[in-house]
C-alpha cells in the first residue's frame, strides 16, 4: 500500500452491534489489522447521503468458529472437527463527517487509510503548529499541537509507562529534543528554554553526547518524522 492509497481490510461484523462510538470488523482472510492502526468505513444514511466514520484499532482478536469447548482446538488441528478461523478487531471512533452520529452497517467495507484521509482521522489537519510526538506502529509520524503545549491554550503533557526503566524520562527528553530541533519554534527558539528536575542520578548528564548505540534502522525512524538524531545543542547544568 502506497502513502496515499486507502487497502480494504474487511467490513463491519453483523454479530456484534455497533454504535456510532464504537464498531468491530470482520477482518478479510488475506489482510490483517494491528493495534492502531487507523481505519474508515463509509455508511449510506437515508436523507443524509454517505456518512464517514474514521477511527483507531484498540483490539484484535482470533478464534475458532464451528468449536464449542476448549479442548475443541486440538480437535480441529488433528482435522476431526470441522472449523473456520475468524479475526476481528475492535475500532474506537475518533471522527465522523459530516457529524451525523449514526452507527455503520453491517457489510459496509472498511480500510485501512494513509497521508490525507489518515490525518482527517486523527485531527492532524486542524493543527496549524504540529509537533512530532514519535512514529505509530506502522512507521508513520504522530503530532501533537504545539499550543496545548506552549501555554497559548493549554500546558501539559501526560506521559505514561513502566516505572523504574526511564521509559517517561526518555520519552519527556525526546519530546524536547523535537521541540528544539525540529524547527517549530521558529523566532521564539532563543528564547524558549526548559527545565528538567534530575532525579536519575548521572543518567541525564549525556545530554550533550551523541547515542553511541543508535543504529541505522533508528536513525531511518528518526529520518521518517523530520528530525536529524543527535546531541541536545545548547544546554546548561546546575547543582
Amino acid at each position: 500500500m502506497s502513502e496515499n492509497e486507502s487497502q480494504r481490510v474487511g467490513v463491519i461484523l453483523g454479530t456484534e452491534r455497533s454504535t456510532p462510538m464504537e464498531w468491530w470488523v470482520a477482518i478479510e482472510p488475506n489482510a490483517y489489522l494491528q493495534l492502531d492502526d487507523v481505519v474508515v468505513v463509509r455508511t449510506q444514511v437515508p436523507g443524509v447521503g454517505e456518512v464517514k466514520l474514521s477511527g483507531v484499532v484498540d483490539i484484535v482478536r482470533a478464534s475458532h468458529e464451528g468449536s464449542r469447548f476448549e479442548g475443541d482446538v486440538f480437535l480441529a488441528e488433528r482435522g476431526v472437527l470441522p472449523v473456520q478461523l475468524a479475526r476481528s478487531a475492535h475500532v474506537i471512533t475518533t471522527r465522523v463527517e459530516p457529524e451525523c452520529w449514526v452507527p455503520p452497517n453491517p457489510g459496509d467495507m472498511v480500510c485501512r487509510v494513509r497521508s490525507t484521509e489518515r490525518e482527517r482521522a486523527l485531527y492532524f489537519d486542524g493543527m496549524e503548529e504540529r509537533l512530532v510526538a514519535g512514529v505509530s506502529r506502522d512507521g508513520l509520524p504522530v503530532y501533537i499541537d504545539l499550543s496545548f503545549l506552549d501555554g497559548r491554550r493549554g500546558a501539559h503533557v501526560n506521559i505514561s509507562g513502566v516505572s523504574g526503566v526511564a521509559t517517561k524520562t526518555t520519552y519527556a527528553s525526546f519530546l524536547l529534543y523535537g521541540l528544539f530541533h525540529s524547527g517549530i519554534l521558529g523566532r521564539e527558539a532563543p528564547n524558549t528554554k526548559a527545565i528538567i528536575f534530575n532525579v536519575k542520578g548521572e543518567d541525564l548528564l549525556f545530554l550533550d553526547r551523541p547515542n553511541a548505540r543508535l543504529d541505522e534502522e533508528q536513525r531511518k525512524r528518526y529520518g521518517a518524522i523530520g528530525l536529524q538524531p543527535g546531541p541536545f545543542q545548547s544546554q546548561g547544568e546546575s547543582i
